[in-house]
């Protein structure tokens, strides 16, 4: 038995089984953006990061991390290859720059 966040690329990495936990003794892991105040009110950096909320699911995750953290693919390529995975159709052409 391991502790992990339940996006660990160990999970695929050694077949692991995750446990339910109808009891929630463990916290849920959420991921989020954080913006600098510098970006924070861009809405072209608004605009772009956007489409990315909830288009990543547990099991995209958990086979990204596996790429960095197992096969040590660089974290540019998985954030390409995620991209790749996705489906954005949303473009920000009518946000004029600041």
């Amino acid at each position: 038995m391991i502790s992990a966040f339940s996006s660990d690329g160990r999970i695929a990495a050694y077949d692991l089984v995750v446990l339910d936990d109808p009891a929630t003794a463990l916290p849920s892991y959420d991921a989020m953006i954080l913006l600098g105040p510098r970006v924070a009110d861009d809405p072209r950096v608004v605009c772009a990061l956007a489409p990315l909320r909830g288009a990543l699911s547990v099991d995209l995750v958990r086979r990204a991390n596996l790429q960095v953290d197992h096969d040590h693919t660089s974290p540019r390529a998985v954030a390409a290859w995620l991209l790749g995975q996705i489906s954005i159709t949303e473009t920000c052409d009518a946000i004029v720059p600041p």
